[in-house]
This record gives C-alpha cells, structure tokens and sequence, in this order.
C-alpha cells in the first residue's frame, strides 16, 4: 500500500551524539537529539539534565505544542497557574500558546521535551533558538560557576524572533 505523502527517496537516519547539538540553558545543558530539519519540520527533541533548581521562566510558544517526559528526577511543572509535580515516568501535555515552565526540585533530574508543530507552515523553533542563540557546551557536562550563559533579559528579548513570549517568573524549587 503507498500512501500519497510518503516520499519514496526518504531513508532512516541514524544521528549519532558526535553530531548532537549540546548547549548550556540557564544552568542546565540541553541537547539537541532530533532537530527539525531531520523530521521535515514537524518536532524537534531535545534532552535536558539539571541539578535542583534548574529551570525555565514561564512562556508561551507561539506555533508548538510541547511534551515533557521525565526520565530521571523530578519536576515541578506550572501549566497555565496550574502547579503539578512530574516524577520519573510521568509525561507532561502543554498545548501551544498556553503559559508554562518548570523547576527541578530533586537534586539531578533528567528529561525530554518534545516541540511538535501540528500547523501546515509551521516549522520548530525550540532547536533553532538553542543552536543559535546559546552558548554550545564544550562537553556534555553541566555548566560551571566560571563559564555564566547568557543572560535571562537578551534570551526573553529574542522571543519574537522563535515564536515565543515570556510570561512571567520562573517556579522556585
């Protein structure tokens, strides 16, 4: 059976951790497991470590819908004013355009999220703003006191930039 959207020319790609883009978040590192432009635009993967208190301000993304799956650790996730506890094992929904954020409230936490782009003409911008606009970790390692990322008021100024707003603070542990 053909389906009419399958390109027959499209092939399995394996992408090893060598070509991984891996960049230092606001005390965390983030890499880039599936970019974008290896899934003809549609989600984007990132894998993100961080010790207690790493964490986002609240935002909204504009054109994503994004999945949170927590691997190891526990977060506290805020989803539109509501405050949920995610341990290992628990997946978080946030439909786009709707305010969130999260904090590590255990000592290491490790998870994925996941930015969908479910609108014809729409493409991922999480994977875009992080290979552009943050500083590349030189290993895959946390950041250190003596290598500071960049700061919280340029990254909320490019939000126009990556379809993405601030809204408000980041959670505390």
């Amino acid at each position: 059976m053909t389906f009419p959207d399958m390109a027959h020319d499209e092939k399995g790609r394996l992408i090893p951790e060598s070509e991984q883009t891996a960049v230092w978040l606001l005390g965390g590192l983030a890499q880039i497991r599936v970019p974008g432009s290896a899934t003809r635009d549609s989600f984007t993967v990132v894998q993100h470590t961080g010790d207690r208190g790493y964490n986002t301000p609240l935002h909204v993304h504009h054109y994503e819908d994004e999945v949170f799956i927590v691997l190891d650790g526990t977060l506290r996730m805020v989803c539109d004013g509501e405050e949920q506890i995610a341990e290992a094992g628990s997946t978080m929904i946030v439909p786009r355009t709707l305010p969130h954020g999260f904090v590590t409230t255990s000592e290491r936490a490790r998870f994925l999220t996941i930015h969908s782009t479910p609108q014809p003409d729409r493409r991922p911008q999480f994977d875009r703003f992080l290979a552009a606009e943050l500083p590349h970790a030189k290993a895959l390692t946390l950041p250190t006191e003596d290598l500071p990322g960049p700061d919280l008021d340029h990254l909320v100024a490019l939000g126009s930039s990556y379809a993405f707003r601030y809204a408000g603070p980041a959670p505390t542990p």
